[in-house]
């Protein structure tokens, strides 16, 4: 369980402002190609 804890503690302590950057990048990457692709619900919806 000591062992575990230590891993998991090392893991994150390798974790850097730049990775948090880079994530934010391609998660809004990710979201605008999906926003590119989403149709347009207001074409024949107004009476």
């Amino acid at each position: 369980m000591k062992n575990t804890l230590n891993h998991l503690v090392l893991s994150v302590s390798k974790v850097n402002r730049q990775h948090i950057q880079m994530v934010f990048v391609l998660v809004s990457l990710a979201m605008l190609v999906l926003g590119v692709g989403a149709p347009d619900d207001s074409i024949g919806t107004s009476r």
